[in-house]
């Protein structure tokens, strides 16, 4: 007996839409993955960070960050990150200040400068301090009383005295003028000698002259650089008290400041030598040594950042510290330190895709090690750059908190947690977003979904008939009645051409014929499929009873689509020893789970015909006009019926088309694709003839996959193509093989016949 599906059994007819006017109700499509993110982030421990098991969408990501810039709301304000340099600009120092704070130090630090270099400057070029004025007024006294003595014992000698920049040189003079060369080598050897002698003498003179300046001197300037640092410290004392009350609660930063009050200090007293032109260049020098650079500035941030970090390149997730070609030159300072998206979300949450993250050499590595260590350090970008540099940089690590979240598949998780004995200390949660959710509780969420799309794209209004089409088309693609696949990305899709299609037919909305003609458009190389059939290119009888025939089906899935392509699989048996041989098996074009199956029918045969006797023949099977490889289990339904057909010469109808899975005790499994499989059979049956008595047999673990095209749940209700259920072989056969006056023992008598024949041959 055969059992046919009701058309209330195949019509699919969810009401999407029957919730419109009730009251709101809470929408949870994503409430089990954000309740374990909200864990993760809750714990306040290194290493609990999110490997989020997804399919990448734009729509997803948005609403996660939406949902995580909501929790960093009570994380409070982040803070500003600074480096700052002292007396070694090559190796600056980390500080983590408030938020805002971070300007308010840079600002201070150069109002600092500014305020030392006037300092300086007055102290320098001014008369207001009557102590230095006395010191320096004396040391002139006692420079013009040794050299105006020097002078008048060089006169009494017959010499003229001139200063040089190695010290004096002593000039003979004749009748009060510098004698001449010429008039030097007149002279006798005695004359010559004479005034050798007396020039000695007065260089001995003037070296204890210019050795007793030179102690004068050095005495006056200690005097005077005790007097600038006395000047310095209480020319500064308001400031330095300014910086401790705006800086009260920034202990690192009033520290950094009070040193570098302290380093100025020391380093302009220490370089102090009276004339300011000839200290000026190395005045500048040390100003130029007290850097601030915010790295991360907080200011206008009420809360952490969350973020998505599109190009996880090293540079653009760590930072970068920049070099500029001066004159075929390399340097750097620390203003060229940029930060990187890690350091941005510090204290927040940044979100990886994991494809992007391996597109980018050695970003994982780096994102591991900082994970570990929780720092950001600046060595990776060492390179060729800082060979040629004369001033490379070796900044301070930058301690940071961030919780990461790296969206990925099951399969690369499965390789990095198996191999990678760091991964899962650093990422010790896992989440996933399950794409199947239920369909009475996530209405409200398809219907703000489509809203929201058709608001945000300026599309014209949807139908209820369209909503549900699009509610059936996600109900199709989760694979079961019961439920839907949320993809928002197919959702999008299948409205912005529903658009077009309504407006292409001057519709004012869109309705489920638009959206039907999205979702049914027939691909070309479908086409191609139909027509070979059409032509009889690809032979299939769906008209007669054939002996050993039957037509199985079969999806062809490019993976991006897939339609059902009818197959006529055929058998023909002779003598031999219970040998299942297969076509494509021995041409090595049959794939391990399809020869699995075959083992599996040979287990089967063996107890349904006679386990105790010797199977006196042998069964050649084959997939006619089949010439890629075959995979799967899904024709031993059809395999086996073929070989009983085969055996006990009762043809099987070819108006029915099977699919099914077969294992060893006869049981009918279910099996992938009978959507398409079912329209597959339908259409070719329309191109070559017509399906109007036409019929499919399914296993009835198949029924609640069923969400057909409406051409097929029309012809159902017409009564002009049916669907039948299975749940083990003797249906199967009953459905294929038996007509109205024979019953299943009459197929067992038939191979029993059969059988005893090939034994007395």
């Amino acid at each position: 007996m055969r059992r046919e599906l009701t058309p209330k059994e195949v019509i699919y007819n969810e009401d999407f839409t029957s919730i419109i006017g009730e009251k709101e109700s809470y929408s949870n499509e994503y409430e089990g993955v954000f309740r374990k993110i909200d864990e993760a982030l809750s714990i306040n421990k290194e290493g609990f960070n999110v490997y989020l098991i997804d399919e990448f969408s734009k729509q997803k990501l948005k609403d996660l960050i939406s949902h995580l810039e909501d929790k960093m709301k009570s994380r409070g304000k982040p803070k500003d990150i600074c480096y700052v340099t002292l007396e070694d600009i090559r190796v600056p120092k980390v500080i983590f200040l408030e938020n805002g704070m971070g300007e308010k130090l840079e600002e201070t630090l150069e109002y600092l400068k500014s305020f030392y270099y006037d300092e300086i400057y007055d102290f320098y070029n001014s008369s207001i301090n009557k102590e230095k004025e006395e010191i320096i007024n004396d040391i002139q006294k006692k420079r013009n009383y040794y050299i105006g003595d020097l002078i008048k014992s060089a006169k009494e000698e017959g010499f003229d005295l001139k200063a040089t920049s190695s010290g004096f040189a002593f000039i003979p003079l004749v009748d009060g003028e510098a004698m001449t060369e010429e008039e030097f080598d007149e002279l006798e050897e005695n004359s010559k000698g004479d005034i050798s002698i007396k020039v000695d003498k007065l260089k001995e003179g003037a070296e204890s002259v210019l050795e007793e300046l030179k102690n004068i001197e050095l005495d006056s300037i200690e005097k005077l650089k005790e007097l600038l640092r006395t000047y310095l410290e209480n020319e500064s004392a308001s400031v330095k008290g300014k910086i401790k009350d705006n800086f009260k609660n920034e202990n690192e930063a009033y520290n950094y400041l009070i040193d570098v009050c302290e380093s100025l200090e020391k380093l302009l007293v220490d370089n102090y030598t009276i004339n300011f032109d000839d200290d000026e260049e190395k005045i500048n020098e040390i100003f130029s040594k007290y850097v601030c650079n915010i790295i991360k500035n907080s200011k206008d941030q009420k809360a952490p950042k969350v973020i998505f970090e599109e190009d996880p390149s090293l540079n653009n997730l760590l930072g970068t510290i920049e070099y500029e070609n001066h004159n075929g030159v390399y340097s750097t300072d620390v203003k060229l330190i940029k930060s990187g998206s890690l350091l941005e979300a510090n204290e927040g949450c940044i979100i990886l895709r994991l494809s992007s993250l391996v597109n980018n050499t050695n970003s994982y590595y780096y994102l591991r090690r900082t994970l570990l260590h929780g720092k950001i350090n600046y060595d990776f970008n060492r390179g060729y750059l800082e060979v040629l540099s004369l001033n490379g940089l070796n900044p301070d690590p930058i301690p940071i908190k961030v919780n990461v979240i790296l969206i990925g598949d099951f399969e690369s998780y499965d390789i990095l947690y198996n191999n990678d004995e760091d991964f899962k200390k650093i990422f010790r949660v896992r989440a996933e977003f399950s794409s199947l959710i239920g369909i009475d509780e996530n209405k409200r969420s398809l219907l703000d979904t489509i809203d929201k799309i058709i608001i945000d794209n300026e599309l014209i209004k949807i139908s209820t008939s369209g909503i549900n089409a699009i509610g059936k088309q996600l109900a199709r693609k989760a694979g079961t009645r019961k439920k839907i696949i949320w993809d928002i990305d197919e959702i999008e899709r299948i409205l912005l051409l529903g658009n077009e299609e309504a407006k292409n037919n001057n519709k004012s909305l869109i309705d489920k014929d638009s959206i039907e003609e999205v979702i049914n458009q027939c691909s070309e190389i479908e086409k191609d499929y139909l027509e070979m059939y059409e032509e009889k290119k690809i032979i299939l009888d769906i008209e007669d009873r054939i002996i050993g025939s039957v037509n199985g089906l079969s999806v062809i899935d490019f993976g991006y689509m897939s339609f059902g392509k009818p197959i006529r699989i055929t058998c023909t048996c002779y003598k031999g020893s219970g040998k299942i041989m297969d076509a494509q098996r021995e041409s090595n074009l049959s794939g391990n789970i399809h020869n699995k199956s075959l083992n599996i029918l040979r287990g089967f045969l063996s107890s349904f015909f006679n386990s105790y006797e010797a199977l006196p023949v042998d069964f050649q099977l084959s997939f006619e006009q089949l010439y890629g490889k075959i995979e799967g289990d899904s024709a031993s339904v059809a395999e086996v019926i073929a070989m009983i057909s085969s055996l006990s010469k009762i043809p099987v109808d070819q108006s029915i088309a099977v699919t099914g899975s077969l294992n060893q005790f006869g049981q009918v499994q279910p099996i992938g694709g009978v959507n398409e499989k079912i329209e597959g059979f339908f259409n070719v049956c329309k191109k070559i003839d017509t399906y109007i008595g036409k019929a499919v047999l399914i296993p009835e673990s198949n029924k609640d996959e069923l969400i057909l095209n409406s051409e097929i749940e029309e012809a159902v209700r017409k009564g002009e193509f049916k669907i039948y259920l299975m749940k083990d072989i003797n249906e199967a056969l009953s459905t294929l093989l038996l007509n109205n006056t024979m019953s299943l023992e009459d197929i067992g008598n038939k191979i029993r016949e059969e059988i005893k024949k090939f034994n007395d041959d």
